[in-house]
């Protein structure tokens, strides 16, 4: 806020007298002056001659009167701060700084959008608030991040730059095939299967199989490549200490239990196999919210295969009704959710629902958002239909990538958010005063 200005007096100016020289053109004058004939010897005369004579002129002296004004100081705008007021008018101007450094060093810098120089760079004079910072090498990862400013203040990056992974894929088939598929403890379906995005480098490779011993495997993967491996399993001996149940079910999705104890879920078109159990008497209970459970007692033999199949009807002491079964609006259905690689997170409408291969009962029906994520990979997400009484199926295949990054963000008030908090303390001010 600039204070009024004063009427400020007009100065009395001194006078000084100085001889200043006026220059005048110079007149000529002409002089003429007669020289007498003269007569010489020889009858020779000489006639008279005029010479012209320039006189030195007079210079005047005029007087000349001028004006001095005293001079003064240089006009300042003046402004005013309240008590306590610790900002000089400097604080006008952006004067906040950032220091980017990073290893390597000679990364690309990228400041809002803008490419600006290399890594070690110190930007100066930035406008408060938050800027993005890009930093690029080649052959690292970019690093992205969001920076506050204060107006004064004095900022630092330092990135340490990740190298960029390689990947590659492995091809897997068994003899015989149908063997469950296992990489680096994902499962990863049945054999034959392709299992992509794997990272350059050593991988184990594990393989089970009902009736088969468990085979391991250590596979090595090249970047770019596809590596094709074909494993033979070897079959229990009749002397073998475990023996192995091989299950099927007409619906995907039912849930495994083996002496009360959860093994896993089918999926459509594979069996389930359970390895290493013991010989003996086993309970194998299946389940499927809505039909009635599978249970079915099981003897186990030593180096064997134990074979269950379970068809699942409607149940009959509580049927569902006509519009239930056939997929009405209103009744409940379920979503068996699968993912490669296997152990994604699993989120039905941003809830989480457990890890893939997951079974979500009781899904109202209608559409549905499902989202997947796994460390390593960029996030999945789909939309799915869900019918009354019916399984829906969602198969994710990740990619590599950083998955979601949260970004802090900085809220801020609008012009309307202000004035109504003025106005609110106003009144409670004039509320008081009037009390």
């Amino acid at each position: 806020m600039r204070t009024p200005e004063t009427t400020r007096a007009t100065p009395t100016p001194t006078v000084q007298q100085t001889t200043v020289p006026v220059t005048r053109t110079p007149t000529t004058v002409p002089v003429t002056q007669t020289i007498p004939e003269t007569t010489l010897p020889g009858t020779q005369t000489i006639p008279p001659t005029t010479t012209t004579v320039t006189p030195t002129p007079t210079i005047p002296v005029v007087p000349v009167t001028v004006l001095v004004y005293p001079s003064g100081p240089v006009y300042l705008p003046t402004y005013y701060y309240p008590p306590g007021y610790s900002f000089p008018i400097t604080s006008y101007y952006p004067s906040g700084s950032l220091t980017v450094t990073s290893d390597p060093s000679e990364a690309v810098v990228i400041l809002d959008g803008y490419n600006t120089g290399t890594t070690p760079y110190i930007f100066t004079g930035l406008m408060p608030g938050y800027h993005t910072v890009e930093i690029d090498y080649p052959g690292y990862e970019a690093y992205i991040t969001n920076v506050y400013v204060d107006n004064g203040a004095g900022m630092e990056v330092d990135a340490n730059l990740v190298p960029l992974v390689s990947y590659g894929s492995l091809f897997v088939e068994s003899t015989p095939l149908g063997a469950d598929v296992y990489v680096d403890g994902n499962y990863e379906g049945a054999s034959p299967v392709t299992v992509s995005s794997l990272s350059e480098g050593a991988h184990m490779v594990e393989l089970h199989l009902a009736g088969y011993e468990v085979m391991t495997s250590t596979e090595n993967v090249v970047a770019g490549q596809g590596t094709v491996i074909n494993l033979a399993m070897v079959p229990y001996s009749s002397s073998s200490g475990f023996g192995s149940m091989d299950i099927t079910s007409n619906l995907p999705g039912t849930l495994v239990y083996l002496d009360g104890i959860y093994k896993g879920s089918t999926s459509s078109g594979n069996t389930f196999n359970v390895i290493s159990v013991n010989p003996g008497s086993h309970t194998i209970l299946l389940h499927i919210p809505g039909y009635t459970d599978f249970t079915q007692t099981v003897e186990v033999t030593g180096g064997k295969i134990s074979y269950i199949s379970a068809v699942f009807t409607q149940p009959s002491a509580a049927p569902q009704s006509s519009s239930a079964s056939s997929g009405a609006v209103g009744a409940a259905g379920s979503i068996f959710a699968s993912s490669s690689p296997a152990g994604g997170q699993v989120y039905l409408d941003s809830q989480f629902r457990g890890v893939a291969p997951v079974t979500i009962y009781n899904v109202a029906s209608g559409t549905h958002i499902i989202n997947m994520k796994l460390p390593g990979y960029s996030d999945w997400s789909s939309s799915v239909d869900v019918q009354g009484g019916q399984v829906a199926q969602v198969a994710a295949v990740f990619a590599p990538g950083s998955g979601t990054i949260p970004v802090p963000t900085r809220t801020e008030l609008s012009p309307f958010t202000i004035v109504g908090a003025l106005a609110i303390g106003t009144v409670a001010v004039v509320y008081r005063i009037r009390r």
